[in-house]
This record gives C-alpha cells, structure tokens and sequence, in this order.
C-alpha cells in the first residue's frame, strides 16, 4: 500500500476549513468542500473510464449496454478499471490542508486513492433498497483517547445525484463510542447497537418505508443520528470521519455513479494496529512456548 507522510506545517493560506465546519465535522463527522479537486482532472478520469469501458460494449448515455451484463461480467469490469491514472488528484494541497485541519495533526499517511464504480441496474451484492439494511461499516475502528483515527476523502468524478448511487452514512455515528475503554470494530458496533430500536430497525431488511431514514432523525444516548445520501459534481470533496458508518447504495439512475476514494490516516491509527499487532505476536509467542 502506497503511503505518504504528510510533515509540512499547513501554512495559513491553506487553511481552507472555518470554525463553523470543524464544528460541524465534530458533531456530524462529515463535511462537504466545493471544488476540492481539479474537475477537469475529474473529466479526463470519467473519459478513460469510458474509453475502456468499451471493451464490454458499455456506451454512454445506453444503459442498456450495461445492464444487459450479467454479475461476472460487471465484476470483470470493475477489476479492469480499478486502476485509473488521475485519481491520486484526490489528494492535492487544499485536500492536504482540510485533512490536516479536520485531524487537528500534519503528520498524516496517505493510502493509495481508489475508484468507487456502481452501474445502474441489478447488483445481486447491493440491496435493492432506498436506504440498504446491510453492508453498513466504518473504515477504522472507535479507538478510546483524544484525537481521530482518520479521515476519508470522497470526491466525484461524474455529477452523482439522488438515488444515483452515491455512498451513504449515517452522521453522528462516529460518536456512540466515545466513552468505550476498549476499541470497537464495525462488527462489534453493529452488534452492540442492535439493542436500540434505530439501529433494529435501520439493519432489518424486514423494516418497509425505508425513505424516513433521510427524513427522520435517531438518537441514542441524546446522539443525534441521520442517514445521509453523498450527491455531488465533478471535483467536489466529501471529508468523513474515519469511524463513521456508511454503505455502498443501488445506482437508480441512468448513469454509472463515478467516485474516488483517499483516506488519511492519523498517528492515533498506527499506533493503535502497533499495539494490536505487538500484542498479537505476544499471545502467540506465548501459545507455542505452552505447546
């Protein structure tokens, strides 16, 4: 995994985040920047996607040219266009500086930018549900002590709109551990959670009129939780805390939805897989001495 440290002071002309959205990156643990990346980087990017895609006679602006594919297919496609130049342009200098800012911290890892492809139509893998009852998880863990485990960049390639595919989260939920001694993995927080009637009914697939989950707020222990749909143009940014819980959605639109995913990490991060690690090769050390 290709990573960069980040070890240059943020100089104040790069301070691109106000009070009101730090705040609200605290609260909600995601924020959106306008024109966070270069949108004409994010056009040549959309244009080789689209040229490689025909090599499966996908075509734009024919849905029809995709949606008659079946799974294995569609899985071919996405393998053969995970690598696309132009999306480490996700990270640039004003993504540097709110990533900083966000984190409270310079010395920041870069993992190696990602293309985040949904066709319209069937995918077996995505629910077909307006709010989806599965695949919900963070990217990092609720790790106990001050600070953030990181940050996610998620910026669109494509104008992704409503019901379009777009990634999904729920703002707030990187906050319902902040008490918790111990660090909490997605799936011991979904299984933690499932005690309240929110998440019971938001991780059911048996739950109908699953739209109020954008309308209607939850709570849990006076946390305000909200279920939010990422819609944007070409070169806006999405920054999300590391721990919030999100999910990939069912494209309703006639469009493939293109996204690109950068994630910084903090030293709260590395520091916590140091000590799980260490402790790790300890039990097992331990383990073959008893053996």
């Amino acid at each position: 995994m290709s990573k960069v440290i980040l070890n240059e002071p943020v100089s104040s002309s790069q301070q691109a985040v106000d009070e009101s959205q730090l705040r609200a990156f605290d609260e909600r643990g995601v924020i959106k920047v306008k024109s966070a990346f270069d949108a004409k980087m994010a056009s040549d990017i959309e244009c080789e996607l689209w040229r490689r895609f025909q090599k499966w006679g996908i075509e734009p602006a024919v849905p029809e040219s995709w949606e008659s594919l079946d799974e294995a297919t569609i899985r071919k496609v996405m393998k053969g266009t995970r690598r696309v130049r132009g999306l480490e342009s996700i990270y640039n200098a004003r993504s540097d500086a709110i990533a900083s800012a966000l984190a409270r911290e310079t010395d920041l890892e870069k993992q190696k930018a990602l293309l985040l492809l949904t066709f319209s139509g069937r995918h077996d893998y995505i629910p077909d549900q307006a709010v989806p009852s599965s695949i919900w998880h963070s990217d990092t863990p609720n790790v106990p002590g001050e600070g953030l485990t990181g940050v996610i960049v998620l910026g669109f390639i494509n104008h992704v709109r409503p019901r379009g595919g777009g990634t999904m989260v729920i703002t707030g939920s990187h906050r319902l551990f902040e008490t918790s001694t111990s660090a909490i993995t997605s799936k011991m927080a979904k299984r933690r959670l499932k005690k309240y009637p929110y998440f019971r009914e938001l991780l059911s697939s048996k739950s109908t009129n699953r739209e109020r989950f954008f309308n209607e707020p939850g709570y849990v222990n006076d946390i305000e939780l909200k279920v939010v749909e990422l819609t944007g143009e070409p070169g806006d940014v999405y920054f999300v805390n590391g721990s919030v819980l999100h999910t990939i959605a069912r494209n309703y639109q006639p469009d493939p939805r293109m996204m690109v995913r950068g994630f910084y990490g903090t030293s709260k991060l590395s520091t916590h897989y140091k000590e799980l690690f260490t402790a790790r090769a300890a039990k097992k050390q331990a383990a073959a001495s008893v053996s």
